[in-house]
């Protein structure tokens, strides 16, 4: 009973009880390191994918080929154009139509338009386009997609000015 009333080996039992937990600990920050720094490069991936999307958009509305009443879908690659951007655009024509008063619009012709102009039944009519452009990938399935779409109003005839 001697042996079992000696208490000396209860520090090194606490000093390994204490180890593993420092152990366990580190290993749970290290962890956590290494996921924070793996989202932060996804998140990073999927923003710039965004930013490419959106920058396709944006520059498509600069060309007037996407502006044909009654085209067909077109599709344009940017990776080869002058703006040098890993995206695809694809221009649809919608439709031909009036569209609400109480608005103002920047139209395809880069000219801010107030409610009422044209007919009088709000902004006259306009020819709609959906502009619809997405980041191109290079690996199914790894590579972030982003997509970005707008609607984009061409002035039609004025019914006012005959033009």
């Amino acid at each position: 009973m001697k042996i079992l009333r000696n208490e000396r080996g209860i520090v090194m039992v606490v000093a390994l009880g204490i180890m593993v937990a420092l152990a366990v600990l580190s290993l749970a920050v290290s962890n956590s390191g290494q996921m924070s720094s793996l989202t932060s490069g996804l998140a990073t991936h999927a923003a710039n994918a965004f930013y490419v999307a959106d920058g396709s958009v944006s520059y498509s509305l600069a060309d007037d080929n996407n502006f044909v009443p009654g085209m067909a879908p077109r599709v344009v690659n940017l990776a080869s154009s002058t703006a040098n951007l890993d995206g695809t655009v694809t221009a649809s024509y919608l439709s031909y139509r009036a569209l609400p008063g109480n608005l103002l619009i920047r139209t395809t012709d880069g000219n801010l338009r107030p409610a009422q102009f044209g007919q009088g039944d709000g902004l006259g009519q306009m020819y709609i386009f959906l502009l619809d452009a997405s980041k191109n990938l290079t690996t199914a399935g790894v590579d972030p997609t982003a997509r970005v779409q707008m609607q984009a109003a061409k002035p039609g005839p004025c019914a006012d000015c005959g033009t």
